[in-house]
């Protein structure tokens, strides 16, 4: 039968505390020999040092079975260091009232039993020990004159002693009562510093929001985990776990309602695999779970499995049913990567597989995967990253006035400058921003970056010119465009009217009564809004009169064979009609010579875009054209 657990195998503070009371008991042995030695000499008849002794011994195993069952812990002070002093000096008194002589030295003693209280009694309870002590000697001194006058030598000499340690025994208690104020404010800095090193080593190493793992401690510690696997060619798997259309449940509930959703899949998916096993958090809605002697395909399968079934339950938000599938990919080292990198990458190239698939499953890296796929897959995870590398870039396409020659404007187009392919155009990434949703923070960024610049360029150059950006369908239906579009405005100090917004008419016409809502809420900013691609689609009078555009772009094909093809001459003259007559901008695409500028200009388009002029280029060599005359301009092009 196990034994009760006892008071101090249940407080350690009370083994300190008992240990400390070994060390004020060891006082009163050293004081048991002393009381000894008195006796012996013959300074204190043995039957007062006998009572002493006993009551020693009486004092002490007291106060031992207090704190041994645990009934110090009834005080007030635990540890009952006032108690065991005023029990030692009243002792003490005791003792030098029944001394025939030496009295002036065992009253050295009472700086002895003040110094257990250093560091644990307050200045408060110092000054009372002390005036207890000077008090007691007082009391001893009028006994000793009424009950034991044989044992003064001289009175005078008594109250000096005690007129000396009045004068020094009060000071003794402040500076005691000093220190122990300076080791609790020293407690306190301390276990600030260690709260604080606590919440920086936490901060280092564990993600904010869910408590997991963040990507710098995941990373260090798969890269010891690959290691520790090569040596002993035990296997290791990575799945990398990322939520499907998490941002709809951003945009419709809010991003705290967001924080809540990826708490509860962060808790969900530690739950799916064991206590050894490490789950961390990327960024976003990105995990990863490190798999140690995990090696079975089947049992792979099965643990993706269920974190897929896990994630997928309905969560209650705010009286809301939430549901948020994820896609899991799975890459095993070493032989889907011998280092962290390489073995990650090919874990986040999966899980764009199983998003390809459908979304809502897992699927294994293969090497086998054919080309194309495995470079778009490739391609979608350097994309996730590519804004925060800083490798998109903003090419802008001069917007020209067609009377005057002069640069109006310009078209910001999109680059990304990728570190292995080079400077790649919108055509090779912009649908797969569109299929996997990073079109609508790469949109955001593009709008950002292309208004603070357009903003430099007016306050740095003189340069008041409007900037025109592209809206994919995708960042166009986004809930949030017309307040991003007011907090970047706002944020980057543009004037309203130098943004314009380029759509195109097949994107308009896939929910027209939505789309006349946004674009009546993004003309009430003030933004402009431009028609782009204008006479492929659905125009006509009634289509421009509908929808509140303050331009139309005519499209490159319809100017390519200008102005010899009787058709485009014909299809131009309409839709310079059509718009003028709504008192609406003209801007004409892919103008390539002076002829055709000239053609246009006559019929009465008012600006044009094109290599006449230029074609895309870095912001420096647009503000060299912007800043030049058309003449210097076509000389700097020639």
């Amino acid at each position: 039968m196990n034994p009760l657990p006892s008071p101090l195998t249940q407080d350690s503070k009370q083994v300190v505390r008992l240990r400390r009371f070994g060390m004020a008991a060891l006082a009163y042995v050293i004081g048991a020999f002393l009381l000894a030695a008195t006796w012996a000499l013959g300074f204190m008849p043995p039957r007062p040092a006998l009572a002493f002794g006993a009551a020693i011994l009486a004092i002490n195993a007291s106060l031992y079975a207090a704190i041994r069952s645990g009934f110090n812990l009834r005080f007030e002070d635990p540890s009952l260091t006032k108690l065991q002093t005023l029990i030692a000096i009243t002792m003490l008194m005791t003792v030098i009232y029944f001394l025939n002589d030496g009295r002036d030295l065992a009253l050295m003693l009472c700086y002895v039993v003040l110094l257990f209280g250093v560091f644990r009694m307050k200045t408060r309870e110092f000054i009372f020990v002390t005036l207890y002590a000077l008090a007691g000697y007082a009391l001893v001194i009028n006994m000793l004159m009424w009950l034991r006058p044989q044992a003064i030598h001289n009175v005078y000499l008594e109250w000096l002693s005690w007129l000396m340690l009045a004068s020094v025994l009060p000071l003794f208690g402040m500076v005691g009562g000093k220190l122990s104020a300076l080791r609790v404010k020293l407690r306190g800095s301390n276990r600030e510093l260690s709260s604080a090193l606590e919440t920086i080593q936490q901060m280092a190493t564990r993600d904010g929001l869910t408590g997991l793992y963040n990507r710098t401690m995941f990373m260090e510690t798969l890269r010891h985990a690959l290691v520790r696997a090569a040596r002993g060619h035990a296997p290791l798997t990575l799945f990398f776990i990322d939520a499907d259309r998490f941002k709809v449940v951003n945009d419709t509930l809010g991003h705290a309602a967001g924080d809540r959703v990826l708490r509860e899949i962060a808790t969900r998916i530690s739950r799916c695999v064991r206590a050894s096993d490490i789950v961390a958090r990327l960024g976003g809605d990105e995990f990863v779970v490190l798999l140690e002697d995990v090696h079975p395909h089947a049992q792979l399968e099965s643990i993706a499995r269920k974190i897929i079934q896990a994630a997928s339950q309905p969560l209650d938000v705010d009286g809301h049913e939430v549901v948020v599938s994820v896609s899991v990919g799975i890459a095993s080292a070493p032989r889907d990567g011998a280092d962290e990198h390489a073995l990650l990458r090919n874990a986040d190239l999966a899980m764009y597989r199983a998003k390809e698939q459908g979304r809502n499953g897992f699927s294994f890296y293969v090497k086998q995967m054919d080309e194309p796929s495995e470079e778009r897959l490739a391609l979608a995870a350097e994309l996730r990253r590519a804004a925060e590398r800083g490798e998109l870039r903003l090419y802008y396409q001069p917007k020209v006035d067609i009377s005057s020659a002069r640069v109006t404007g310009a078209e910001a187009l999109l680059r990304w400058e990728h570190p292995r392919l080079g400077l790649l155009a919108p055509g090779r990434f912009i649908s797969i921003a569109e299929d996997t949703g990073l079109i609508v923070p790469i949109g955001r960024w593009v709008l950002r970056h292309a208004c603070s610049q357009a903003r430099q360029w007016a306050e740095r150059h003189g340069l008041r010119l409007q900037v025109a950006v592209n809206l994919s369908p995708r960042q166009f239906r986004d809930q949030s465009l017309v307040a991003d579009l007011d907090e970047i405005l706002r944020e980057t100090r543009l004037p309203p009217s130098q943004l314009e917004l380029e759509i195109t008419e097949s994107l308009v016409m896939q929910q027209p009564e939505k789309a006349a809502v946004q674009m009546a809420q993004v003309r009430e900013l003030g933004v402009g809004l431009a028609m782009d691609d204008f006479g492929t689609g659905y125009s006509s009078l009634g289509f421009l009169k509908r929808f509140p555009v303050t331009s139309v772009k005519i499209d490159r094909a319809f100017v390519r064979d200008l102005p010899h093809n009787a058709d485009d001459v014909a299809i131009c003259r309409a839709v310079i009609a059509m718009a003028h007559s709504l008192r609406l901008t003209v801007v004409a695409e892919g103008v390539e010579s002076a002829e055709q500028a000239q053609f246009l200009g006559r019929e009465g388009c008012e600006e044009y875009q094109g290599y006449f002029c230029s074609p895309p280029v870095p912001e420096a060599r647009f503000l060299e054209l912007a800043r030049a005359s058309g003449p210097a301009r076509q000389r700097m092009l020639a």
